[in-house]
Order: C-alpha cells, then sequence, then structure tokens
C-alpha cells in the first residue's frame, strides 16, 4: 500500500521540476547567442505554420462559393471588364493557396519567446508522458491481485468439486454395504423361521 502514494508524489515533484527545467530552456534561448539565433529562425517558421492554419481554419468557404458562382453568371461583359475579371481571378487564385503566402514576420524577441514556449510545454508534456508511461508499464509488471484471487477461488472449487465426488462414492459404497448387510439379515430370518417351522413339524 506503501509504494503507490510514494511514487504518486514522486511524479508530483519531478512535474513540478520540470516547470523549472522549461523555465530554464525559456532563459537559455534568450541568454545564450547561438541557441537565440536558432530559437530566432524556428520561432519564425512556427509563426509562419501558425498563421497559416488559423487563416485556413477562418477562411469561410461557403462564401467563397458563393462569389464564386456570382463571377460565373453569365453576363455580357466588355473586352475591358473581361481584362478586369481574368486579374481579379488570379488575385483570387494567388490568395487561396494559404501555404504558399508569406505572412509579417515577428520581431527577433516575439520569435525568440514562442519557440521557448514551444520548447518548454514540449519538455514538460515529455515528462508526463513519460511518467505516464512508466506508470502503465509498471502497472503491467505487478500481478494483478484480482486475478490471483479468481484463480484461488477456482482451485478452491475444484477441491470441493473432488471431496463431493468422494463422498458421493462413499456414500454409495456405504448404501451398498447396508444393502448387503440387509440381504444377509433377511436370509438369517427366513433360515430361523425355516428351523424353527421343521423343528414345530417335527
Amino acid at each position: 500500500m506503501v509504494p503507490l502514494p510514494l511514487f504518486k508524489f514522486a511524479a508530483l515533484f519531478v512535474r513540478h521540476i520540470s516547470k523549472y527545467g522549461a523555465n530554464w530552456i525559456k532563459a537559455e534561448a534568450h541568454d545564450h547567442p547561438k541557441f537565440r539565433t536558432i530559437a530566432a529562425r524556428y520561432g519564425q517558421t512556427m509563426h509562419q505554420i501558425n498563421m497559416r492554419m488559423a487563416v485556413t481554419l477562418l477562411r469561410d468557404a461557403a462564401a467563397e462559393k458563393r462569389a464564386r458562382e456570382r463571377a460565373e453568371a453569365p453576363t455580357v461583359k466588355t473586352e475591358e471588364q473581361m481584362r478586369h475579371d481574368e486579374e481579379k481571378h488570379k488575385g483570387v487564385n494567388a490568395s487561396q493557396s494559404v501555404w504558399k503566402r508569406k505572412f509579417r514576420p515577428l520581431s527577433e524577441s516575439k520569435a525568440v519567446d514562442l519557440f521557448a514556449d514551444v520548447i518548454g510545454d514540449s519538455f514538460i508534456l515529455l515528462i508526463a508522458s513519460g511518467l505516464i508511461l512508466y506508470e502503465s508499464i509498471r502497472a503491467r509488471s505487478k500481478p494483478d491481485a484480482n486475478a490471483e484471487k479468481i484463480t484461488l477461488l477456482d482451485e478452491k472449487l475444484q477441491e470441493l468439486d473432488i471431496r463431493e465426488r468422494e463422498l458421493e462414492e462413499a456414500e454409495k459404497k456405504q448404501e451398498t454395504r447396508v444393502e448387503i448387510l440387509e440381504q444377509a439379515l433377511e436370509e438369517m430370518r427366513k433360515a430361523t423361521g425355516k428351523k424353527k417351522f421343521l423343528q414345530l413339524a417335527s
């Protein structure tokens, strides 16, 4: 009973310490010059990915479809209007490829902050995942108390079944002995009855 609370306490302690580790990583990202350049570069990449994902998720597909239907509606246009529409369509196609679009970059300090936050949170998540994985492996390696109880109960039931069969066999043997004794007594009574009858007759 004691190891489980101790393990949980140790896990909480490690998780708490991992926050200090994450904060140390964030501080190093700002202070260390090489780490700062790497953090700034990858922070900008993360910012671009975040912005592209945000634009993709917030894009209104229904409104775009309605606009396309209106644009494709048959109308009589002059050459100038047709050229103007073609230029617009080119602009729409360019805006549709969000994943190729470049957004305004962050300042260096903000990019470093973003990268440091992601790395720090990933470090905490990695520690927590490791603890969960270790706990699940530890729980699997432990013998299951319920399974052991069930096997013991099964063994006792089997023993009781064997004992019951033995008692049934003993009872049957006892019954056959009683029947044999009763037959023997009956034969003796008959024999004594015949003797008495013969004695009276003589």
